[in-house]
């Protein structure tokens, strides 16, 4: 008999690329830097702890860029990149609709996968 976990290891993380900047993957961990649930609660810290820090000390206008969210949309992150990008989000709950997995692979996907290899 084998057993199968009913649920793989992963990682919960996030990385931001663009022609500006990239922004090096945020691990999603708790203190000790054991791996945790990617919670909204998590996910909105992050968005106003790292990413809006990052892009305004790289002097970002954000009125001029697009954000894709490619994966996590619960209501309270996706509010939290409302606030932040108005009406430019590409997402499946964003202005433009993205297929979320899509079969395409975004500049993070590239990134994070073939660039690691």
């Amino acid at each position: 008999m084998h057993v199968k976990p009913h649920h793989t290891q992963r990682v919960p993380v996030w990385s931001g690329i663009s022609a500006f900047i990239v922004i090096v993957p945020y691990f999603f961990e708790d203190e000790t830097g054991n791996t945790v649930t990617l919670t909204s609660d998590r996910h909105v810290r992050m968005v106003n702890e790292v990413l809006f820090p990052e892009l305004h000390r790289c002097d970002i206008d954000l009125a001029t860029i697009w954000c894709q969210q490619d994966g996590y949309t619960a209501r309270p992150s996706m509010d939290a990149f409302r606030t932040m990008f108005e009406h430019r989000i590409i997402s499946l709950c964003g202005n433009i609709s993205w297929q979320i997995p899509s079969p395409d692979l975004s500049a993070c996907d590239f990134f994070l996968r073939v660039g690691a290899a």
